[in-house]
């Protein structure tokens, strides 16, 4: 490692410690380690920079976001709230247990965890309040709930995995399905015991002709996923092209079934998608051009000679690798490490015959809790403003939802079947 590399890897951790945004601190850091350790030229660099974003599969990214945001102000998402309020609304706790199943239907319908935040808070926790639930534990609902859109399909995490490293998005997300709905069920536990103990009280009861009624009004927004991933695994189009299916879909709920969707709607969700899908891009640029610098000195042959010399297990790998990274989470935000931490282990991956959509998966729950975590949790932070409520508070009613979390990342590592299941039967 020459003088040029160590000076490059300072000048990151500078501006990462002065607050920089991601993107200037691995840009910079990364272009003075290519044209000043490796001898890169500049019109290479930018040729390199160009073409991690060049990626057919990367399209699907704007995409679901879009779907996300229009799916934010299309209307329909109150229906699917009235649909599973009617249904378990009437039991204790049922209503916190039908806000994270909404939010594992968010997951299925749109990539961006940011809108599923959003519809949450403005959709779900109104009611959850109104009906007695206290802020803060609403807010926590609201908070762990949209982060399944981080696990379950359709999942930017998987997206850009898998786009950068060529392992089949397809195969990824069929291996989020079982893990995301396994821990949307070890959060419901929590959430329906301490509904109980606190006496938050049930929804009123509905008739079964209500039910029925809210049924059908919900239909056309259920049918969503169906299309959606039903489409991917049916053959029928690619994940890219089931975004773009998405997004007509929303649209047309919005503006011809729901019709609460305008132009102005429509706008709005434009310009969001893209303020999140640029910054996102722009990361991946700057992340992936250092993860090129990191394989140009040589770290992951090393990290893999290293661990190896341990003659660990792949079990033990994966477990010590889940251990780094949901520290890193307190550090660093989930996209970051998931271009340029993950790709590290990748050889040793191989090397100890591991399947790279398992350890995808598994990498991605990390990051997905990573997400909520403080200090650095993104989530956390848009949670705060968006559902009205101190981040502090919001914390300490998510404690018990992380550690759930945790807990069916460890079921998942012990249990390869639980992802992989889906993904050896369809391959």
């Amino acid at each position: 490692m020459n003088v040029w590399t160590i000076i490059g890897l300072i000048l990151i951790l500078i501006l990462f410690l002065s607050g920089a945004p991601l993107a200037i601190a691995f840009g910079l850091g990364a272009l003075l380690i290519a044209l000043l350790a490796a001898g890169l030229p500049i019109d290479a660099i930018a040729s390199m920079a160009f073409n991690s974003i060049n990626s057919f599969p990367l399209l699907a990214m704007p995409f679901f976001i879009l779907a996300g945001n229009l799916l934010l102000r299309s209307g329909g998402m109150a229906d699917v709230r009235d649909f599973l309020q009617s249904w378990i609304g009437q039991w204790r706790g049922g209503l916190a247990a039908g806000a994270l199943v909404i939010g594992a239907f968010l997951g299925a319908v749109s990539g961006s965890t940011t809108a599923c935040l959003a519809i949450m808070g403005t959709v779900v926790l109104p009611i959850m309040v109104e009906a007695g639930y206290s802020r803060p534990f609403s807010s926590a609902i609201a908070l762990n709930g949209a982060e399944l859109g981080w696990i379950i399909p359709p999942s930017l995490a998987f997206i850009i995995f898998g786009a950068l490293n060529q392992v089949s998005i397809a195969d990824l997300f069929l291996s989020g399905i079982g893990p995301g709905l396994l821990m949307a069920a070890f959060m419901i536990v929590p959430a329906v015991i301490i509904s109980r103990r606190r006496g938050y009280p049930a929804a009123p009861r509905v008739s079964w002709k209500g039910r029925g009624r809210s049924f059908l009004r919900a239909f056309p927004m259920l049918l969503m996923p169906v299309i959606v991933l039903g489409g991917i695994y049916a053959g029928i189009f690619s994940p890219t092209e089931s975004a773009a299916v998405g997004c007509l879909y929303t649209l047309i709920l919005g503006i011809f079934v729901y019709r609460q969707l305008n132009w102005a709607g429509i706008k709005e969700a434009l310009l969001e998608t893209a303020k999140l899908g640029g910054m996102i891009y722009i990361l991946i640029v700057a992340a992936d051009l250092f993860s090129k610098m990191i394989s140009f000195m040589e770290l992951p042959q090393m990290i893999g000679d290293w661990v190896l010399s341990f003659h660990l297990g792949p079990l033990a790998f994966l477990l010590a690798v889940e251990a780094l990274l949901l520290a890193m989470g307190f550090l660093f935000s989930s996209i970051p490490m998931i271009i340029i931490v993950l790709p590290i282990f990748l050889p040793t991956v191989k090397e100890l015959g591991i399947d790279p959509v398992f350890y995808g998966c598994l990498a991605v729950i990390c990051t997905a809790i990573g997400e909520i975590t403080p200090p650095m949790g993104p989530q956390l932070w848009f949670a705060a403003p968006i559902c009205k409520e101190k981040m502090g508070k919001i914390m300490k009613e998510s404690w018990v939802f992380l550690g759930a979390m945790v807990l069916a990342l460890l079921v998942v590592t012990f249990v390869p079947d639980i992802p992989m299941f889906l993904v050896n039967l369809f391959r």
